[in-house]
């Protein structure tokens, strides 16, 4: 059962377009829910910005991002590498 949930959050990559990010977390709060029977406590980690939250239980995120102190960061462009 952990091993499930763990294998569905360690799919979550940081370039991730918005909409592979938010199917990405659907099955990892779905899974997390049905295993444990609460959502994780780490999703403020994982949200990007409000587009990444699955549709499905975005009020109920939503809630808890504000309780967690939650801000949207920059999402990355995939296509484009930073020069330092």
């Amino acid at each position: 059962e952990e091993a499930m949930v763990m294998a569905a959050k360690l799919c979550i990559r940081p370039n991730d377009t918005t909409k592979g990010r938010q199917i990405k977390l659907a099955h990892y709060v779905d899974l997390h829910e049905r295993f444990f029977g609460s959502l994780p406590d780490d999703l403020h980690l994982y949200v990007r910005s409000e587009a990444d939250i699955p549709l499905t239980k975005k009020e109920v995120i939503i809630k808890i991002l504000k309780e967690k102190g939650w801000k949207p960061r920059r999402i990355p462009d995939p296509t484009l590498r930073e020069v330092r």
